[in-house]
Parts: structure tokens; sequence; C-alpha cells
């Protein structure tokens, strides 16, 4: 009689492999969504420069104030935003 090495039982292998592979699917999806949060955060700081710029240059001192209070909130916003996105995909 044939002795086997394998301690585990034939039914259990497949779903070690689906476990193996849930995780790497898992393990894909979280680097793709790091990859999208951290391009998120680059395209709205990039637009916020641009507006930050243009509140530099805005004559009545009004508008200049309100784009300024736009680009803090936006900011704010943004950032928490990102923070919980970044937790989230820990």
């Amino acid at each position: 009689m044939a002795t086997t090495t394998n301690t585990q039982r034939p039914f259990e292998a497949p779903f070690e492999q689906f476990k193996d592979a849930n995780e790497q699917i898992l393990a894909a999806a979280r680097k793709a969504g790091a990859l999208y949060v951290d391009s998120y955060e680059r395209v709205v700081g990039r637009a916020l420069d641009i507006e930050s710029r243009y509140a530099a240059t805005a004559q009545p001192e009004w508008l200049k104030s309100l784009i300024e209070s736009h680009l803090d909130l936006s900011r704010e916003l943004t950032s928490a935003y990102v923070n919980t996105a970044r937790s989230a995909l820990k």
C-alpha cells in the first residue's frame, strides 16, 4: 500500500486554490485602487494649482476671496476623501 505525504484531504484542495486566487485578486484590486487614489489626488492638485494662479490675478478682492475659500474647501474635501480611501484599501 502506498503512503501519501499529503495531509490535505482531496476535497480541500479546490478550496485552497480558490482562497489563493481570491487573495491575489484582492491584492490586485488594492493596488489598482491605490493607483486610482494617487492619480485622483494629483489631478485635483493640478486643477487647484491652476485655480490658485487665477485667484492671484483676480481683480475684485471679493472674487479673490471667494476663489481662495473654494480652494481651501476643495483641498480639505480632497484630503478627507483621499485619506478615507487609503485607509479603506489597507
